[in-house]
């Protein structure tokens, strides 16, 4: 590896032959073999019967468009407001709705309204009330958020009006709610939908997304899941991760993570929160993330911290913690710039002794000339681990959906360059 440029273990871990780069140490191979062994298929969906095949295991009807229709291109309005990533987004997730609609009629048990958790400003439930002709309740934490989604809503019906198209006007406005989500939306979700309910969880983060499934199981009209997770090492509800100061050790050990596990299968075993931020992390995008004007100098300043917190401190919990995101600019932000931001809240207790054992001539350092070619070569292995991990986080939340009696599967809704967390859990009630 010291001799191995880091152009090519990038290369070599987003090949999809095991034979490209004659040159990579054998051991290296195996690792790769191994990592790919254990992940789901991140590949993307190429066309939607491809997409019906996935999540219903049948290829019994052919209705389907060849390739996926750019809804949220159709209309001028909705265009300019939605980045080609979201766009990418809700293209397929519109198609994947419409694919459970059409099942659960043939079910007999059409789908009367849709539920959208963490709308943000609306505009996925803005077209599924567009395209999918649904009644649909938009759940937003953010009041902000919220309220630029109505004033969205309110320019849509007015320009749609104008409309020549059915498919272009916007008939009824998704009820929107602003409020934190809890166990207790599935009473609200009962209420609303008429018979059966889809709901839609986009990229909710950390044990967000535990709640939603929790919702799932406990509303007797939502009939039908899609569900994707991000940002897996955030606990929102664990006081743990959001108080700065260490909690006590019994107490420490006796929190169990509401991220990881959920299921009996995985029961008792254990996911860092290293771990799971490491499953955040994707191969195909490592080229743009490791990049010279992609890079994040801040890597290298938070590795080099944690050499003087383990001099500070032999406590375990002082060691390898999550810290504030700092912004470094290039021959500007120092060492010590970096540490007071970083250590703002979490490791704070640790600020005033870690300062006073880093001599100053490193303190005065620019985080830039931190860099190290080796760290990287290292971090690219380290990353590359990701989507394992993140494959174990999924599967737990699909054996959870299984044990309740409940058919899952995990589908590469997005193509995983332009939206890295692109593996959807689609799960059903029948």
């Amino acid at each position: 590896m010291r001799t191995y440029y880091l152009e090519g273990v990038i290369s070599f871990l987003n090949s999809e032959s095991q034979n490209a780069a004659s040159d990579v140490p054998e051991s290296l191979r195996k690792l790769k073999s191994l990592l790919e062994s254990l992940q789901y298929n991140r590949k993307c969906v190429d066309n939607p019967e491809e997409l019906w095949n996935t999540w219903n295991g049948t290829s019994d009807l052919k209705i389907f468009e060849n390739e996926f229709v750019r809804v949220s291109s159709s209309n001028a309005f909705i265009r300019k407001r939605i980045k080609p990533k979201k766009q990418h987004e809700i293209d397929h997730i519109v198609e994947l709705i419409s694919q459970i609609q059409k099942y659960m009629e043939m079910k007999e048990d059409p789908i009367d309204s849709l539920v959208d958790i963490g709308a943000g400003v609306g505009h996925l439930s803005r077209i599924i009330s567009l395209r999918n002709k649904l009644p649909v309740m938009a759940v937003e934490g953010n009041q902000e958020f919220t309220l630029a989604a109505n004033s969205l809503d309110e320019k849509l019906v007015h320009t749609s009006a104008k409309q020549q198209k059915n498919d272009s006007r916007l008939e009824k406005l998704p009820v929107r709610y602003t409020t934190f989500v809890t166990d207790q939306l599935a009473t609200k979700i009962d209420d609303f939908s008429t018979k059966s309910s889809i709901l839609v969880g986009l990229h909710c983060c950390g044990d967000f997304s535990s709640t939603v499934l929790n919702i799932f199981l406990s509303s007797r009209k939502a009939k039908a899941l899609v569900l994707l997770g991000c940002c897996y090492h955030k606990e929102f509800q664990c006081f743990h991760f959001l108080n700065p100061t260490p909690v006590n050790k019994e107490v420490s050990e006796n929190l169990k993570s509401s991220v990881f596990p959920l299921s009996r299968k995985w029961s008792g075993f254990e996911l860092s929160y290293l771990h799971r931020e490491l499953a955040c992390h994707s191969n195909e995008n490592m080229s743009r993330r490791f990049s010279e004007d992609k890079i994040d100098m801040s890597r290298y300043a938070r590795a080099y911290l944690e050499k003087w917190i383990w001099i500070v401190s032999e406590s375990p919990d002082d060691r390898n913690i999550g810290m504030c995101s700092v912004k470094c600019v290039e021959e500007e932000t120092t060492f010590e710039e970096y540490i007071r931001k970083a250590m703002s809240k979490r490791g704070k207790h640790l600020l005033d002794r870690v300062l006073e054992i880093i001599p100053k001539t490193e303190l005065s350092r620019y985080v830039s000339t931190l860099r190290s070619s080796q760290f990287d070569k290292f971090d690219v292995l380290r990353q590359s681990f990701g989507p394992a991990i993140e494959s174990v986080i999924i599967d737990d939340r699909l054996e959870l959906l299984r044990e309740n009696g409940i058919t899952a599967k995990c589908v590469p809704l997005f193509d995983p360059t332009i939206s890295s967390r692109n593996l959807a859990i689609v799960a059903y009630k029948v």
